[in-house]
C-alpha cells in the first residue's frame, strides 16, 4: 500500500516525505535544495518506489480505481 509521497534526493539517497510532493518542495531548506530529487512514494513497508511502481501497488490495493501509467499524489486523496 502507498503510504505517502517523498522525493529521494540523487545525491545521497535521502528521502523527504509528506501528504504531496508540493508539500514536500515548500518545506525544502534551503529553497531549490531538491532539484537533484526523485520524485515517488513511500509504500507501508518503508520502501521508496517511483511513481509507475506507485501506480501498480496503489492499483492493486484498491487506492486508486483505474490502472495509471505514474501516480501523483493527488490520485490518492
Amino acid at each position: 500500500m502507498i503510504k505517502e509521497a517523498a522525493i529521494r534526493d540523487k545525491r545521497d539517497g535521502t528521502v523527504f516525505t509528506g501528504k504531496r510532493h508540493g508539500d514536500i518542495f515548500a518545506k525544502a531548506r534551503p529553497p531549490g535544495s531538491l532539484k537533484y530529487g526523485e520524485q515517488g512514494f513511500i509504500t507501508d513497508k518503508g520502501k521508496f518506489v517511483d511513481r509507475e511502481e506507485a501506480a501498480r501497488i496503489a492499483f492493486e490495493c484498491g487506492q486508486i480505481s483505474e490502472k495509471k501509467k505514474e501516480l501523483f499524489s493527488e490520485d490518492l486523496y
